[in-house]
């Protein structure tokens, strides 16, 4: 699986598809970072958030994208200086020596079938954020009309044809996250209910 392919055109075919709804929800889960934290951004992209992830003040971002082609995008962004590690590769790549305060999954989720979610992703994840962490989660809400379920369609046999991505149709995944053991303490819908982005923590803290 790889967004190479996709990387010259994704923001302008985003922005075509979906308007600035993605982009929104995206920055909704940005703002509930708060300053002097360290934050994790898995799969970010082209970085479209991420000067607004800086203006947060946090202590270090660590930026891990498995394509090349976005990540050098999202270099791009980022003004010399700035408190940021790029790193190219997946949630198998993130460096273990220090925790994370907050890490940002934006459209990452949906990826990836359930089981994958649950037996490997998200208990990966799980080891490098603090126990009082969040995960901050924008992604797909389940469709619930036709225009969604044929939003979805498309989107999913586009995206298996160009970048390989194995899911075949919407991943459930806030079941995965609840049987981790992690509630939404808070979120919000996007696009008449087609996305949603949502602060996950250990049902402990909550």
């Amino acid at each position: 699986m790889t967004f190479d392919p996709v990387a010259p055109f994704y923001d302008s075919l985003a922005a075509l598809a979906f308007g600035k709804s993605l982009i929104r929800a995206q920055e909704w889960g940005v703002a509930q970072v708060r300053p002097g934290y360290r934050v994790l951004v898995l799969g970010g992209g082209s970085g479209v958030t991420l000067p607004g992830l800086l203006a947060r003040h946090p202590t270090q971002v660590v930026y891990v994208e498995a394509s090349a082609a976005m990540l050098l995008l999202a270099q791009q962004r980022v003004p010399p200086g700035a408190p940021v590690a790029f790193l190219l590769g997946t949630e198998a790549d993130v460096p273990t020596s220090e925790p994370f305060d907050y890490i940002l999954l934006p459209f990452v989720l949906d990826l990836y079938p359930a089981a994958a979610l649950e037996s490997d992703m998200l208990p990966t994840l799980l080891r490098v954020l603090q126990p009082a962490g969040q995960l901050i989660v924008t992604d797909f809400a389940k469709p619930t009309t036709y225009w969604q379920r044929v939003y979805m369609w498309l989107m999913l046999r586009f995206f298996r044809l160009t970048t390989g991505i194995p899911a075949r149709h919407w991943t459930n995944w806030p079941a995965s996250l609840a049987a981790l053991g992690l509630v939404e303490q808070h979120g919000q819908s996007f696009r008449y209910g087609q996305l949603r982005s949502g602060c996950w923590l250990r049902q402990t803290y909550v």
